[in-house]
């Protein structure tokens, strides 16, 4: 048998497996109208696992291995369909937004940070010692939204401004990138509710993976399903949980997009925590 013959066996199979593929997705469709009436869980990692234990129980040691991949891998992508359809048949995504920026009459900072103040004048802005002290003006309605530093390109991310948007509901709608002594930094406004608009071009999220084997792999993976890439990632430990970690991730992304709306709706369901963090434009020449 020459390779050329076992190329045409390839290619036999591969055609019976996309034909299976289409009878399979077809089947999914079922699945999420059925859930999408009865409102049942998408992902149930339980019965996936018995699933995945009974289709391996039979199959060879030296390709078990890479069966199980691929079970999992249809699963997931089976899942992915049914999020999609499942936002279509029924308004289930739980995600308030508004469309236009607010009018900024006061705005809170820190004082170290006072000098890249940008936007409006030195006399509207209430300068304090720490980000919780800002949140808590914009929660008494002292300020309009709070400004920051969230990364010097040079030297790192804020750990501490990223804790208080997590923490309190913080949602970033404005970022600009500022040059200082030779730096690139990151300047952003937030406030204390989501703003999406259709110029915007990058979503920042948080996520807590699930306690198991290939957890982030899995969902680093679901978001390069839906052709979303990564802009920025970085992770920081969970103050609140110890010795698991908060993944924070920005995408090149909208969230006014009905796929990202069903990459989020599945981000929900499959993580262990997950938050929006803020919908804004970046200038990708700035980077």
């Amino acid at each position: 048998m020459t390779l050329a013959d076992v190329r045409k066996n390839i290619d036999r199979v591969d055609k019976e497996i996309k034909k299976l593929f289409r009878e399979r997705m077809e089947l999914a469709d079922q699945v999420a109208q059925v859930k999408a009436e009865t409102e049942d869980d998408i992902y149930k990692p339980d019965r996936e696992e018995i699933i995945i234990s009974n289709l391996t129980g039979d199959v060879d040691d030296n390709i078990k291995m890479e069966y199980t991949a691929l079970i999992k891998r249809i699963m997931e992508i089976s899942r992915k369909y049914q999020y999609g359809r499942t936002l279509e048949l029924r308004n289930c995504l739980n995600v308030n937004y508004d469309v236009k920026e607010p009018d900024i009459d006061a705005v809170a900072m820190i004082k170290p940070e006072l000098y890249i103040c940008q936007g409006c004048s030195r006399d509207k802005v209430v300068a304090v010692d720490s980000y919780d002290e800002v949140y808590e003006l914009i929660k008494s309605g002292r300020v309009d939204a709070g400004m920051g530093i969230l990364e010097d390109i040079s030297y790192g991310v804020s750990d501490a401004l990223h804790e208080v948007l997590t923490n309190n509901k913080l949602y970033i709608y404005r970022c600009n990138v500022v040059k200082e002594n030779g730096h690139n930094k990151k300047v952003v406004t937030f406030a204390d509710h989501l703003i999406v608009e259709e110029n915007h071009n990058r979503l920042k999220v948080m996520f807590v993976c699930k306690n198991k084997s290939g957890s982030l792999s899995s969902v680093l993976s679901m978001i390069s399903d839906y052709g979303v890439n990564l802009t920025e990632i970085h992770s920081a430990p969970n103050r609140q949980e110890h010795w698991n970690y908060r993944f924070y991730v920005e995408l090149s992304a909208n969230f006014l997009r009905k796929d990202i709306q069903a990459l989020v709706f599945q981000l929900m369901n499959e993580t262990e925590e997950f938050t929006i963090l803020g919908s804004y434009a970046c200038d990708e020449e700035q980077f």
